[in-house]
């Protein structure tokens, strides 16, 4: 897989980019690093130990069949799924998460380090995904990395005052059980926002879109995924059984649409307050609140079909695509 993607990678001009160059520094001593960068970065082989390490870096961290499942699920070439590796890599800081797991070697069980890897490798993965199959446009390392850098960060920094009360819940529960199996606070606490870190490039876009406050838009898609149950239904699907390659398909592609619903329903909800949004999101602001009094008949309406899912004693996949579809009508998708 590493020998396939580093051939695959040379054909490119991503060793060429800027934003790898890093590959190529950390390639040699830190001596060497120090005194001879012009040089470094002039090396003759600068492109093959870029393109290697690259190779290297996405098969350790993503798996061997990671690449080619990306390529096969959203219709891109290799290139592509290391452009969305690179840009989520670095606009999410993912470095810095890596490093601190790896400092806890012989400190607490590989099993905790390997958990936490996994959490961070399931948000990366959605939104290598995301890049792929819903930027809407061609890949621009540099420009993404700066594009949404700055905006994961808000995100990640407000959530506490975005999200609904049950997710604060679990961020909570989730720290504290992390902390208790040795990783440090911070450490846990960034790890338990994984999950919901997910959906920042889906707020961030939306938000640019709409010209609105990225809180705001923040705000406006947890409030509504948690009113739609949204959260919920995704779980529900991630659970149920999959006795062979389609229904698994089907299952990771109802999943999907459910992200797409909750984006699409939180555009309808800007465009509709639009001229009456907040300037900024807080604890307080209640967003969807104020749009339903005026907007939420509709939603009101399918409520009842929530309510027979959530007392239902048994779930399957025709019953939360009817839920998708009754959702999708909320924003005309």
């Amino acid at each position: 897989a590493k020998i396939d993607l580093t051939q695959d990678l040379l054909k490119t001009d991503i060793p060429d980019s800027k934003a790898v160059e890093e590959w190529v520094m950390h390639y040699f001593p830190k001596a060497l690093r120090k005194n001879y960068k012009s040089e470094i970065l002039n090396h003759r082989l600068k492109r093959e130990i870029i393109a290697t390490m690259l190779a290297n870096g996405m098969v350790n961290r993503m798996g061997p069949t990671f690449v080619s499942g990306r390529m096969e699920k959203c219709g891109v070439s290799s290139a592509e799924v290391a452009k969305a590796y690179i840009i989520v890599r670095e606009a999410y800081d993912l470095i810095s998460l890596w490093d601190e797991i790896e400092d806890l070697d012989n400190k607490v069980p590989a099993l905790v380090q390997l958990k936490a890897k996994n959490e961070i490798s399931r948000m990366t993965e959605r939104a290598i995904t995301w890049f792929l199959s819903r930027s809407g446009r061609n890949l621009n390392i540099e420009k993404d990395i700066v594009a949404f850098h700055e905006g994961i960060k808000i995100v990640r920094k407000n959530l506490g005052s975005l999200v609904a009360d049950s997710h604060k819940t679990t961020i909570e529960q989730t720290t504290a059980r992390l902390e208790s199996d040795g990783l440090p606070h911070s450490l846990a606490h960034n790890i338990a926002l994984m999950p919901l870190l997910s959906s920042a490039c889906d707020i961030i876009r939306i938000a640019k879109q709409q010209k609105a406050d990225l809180t705001v838009t923040a705000k406006a898609y947890f409030e509504l995924g948690d009113h739609f149950h949204l959260d919920w239904m995704r779980q529900q699907a991630r659970y149920l059984p999959a006795d062979d390659v389609w229904a698994l398909e089907a299952l990771e592609g109802l999943v999907d649409q459910l992200y797409s619903c909750q984006a699409g329903i939180t555009v309808k909800i800007l465009k509709d307050m639009n001229g009456s949004l907040p300037a900024k999101a807080s604890v307080k602001t209640t967003i969807l609140k104020n749009w339903m009094k005026d907007h939420g008949l509709q939603a009101e309406q399918i409520e009842p079909l929530f309510q027979e899912l959530r007392s239902a004693s048994h779930l399957d996949l025709p019953m939360l695509v009817i839920a998708e579809q009754r959702l999708r009508n909320l924003y005309g998708g």
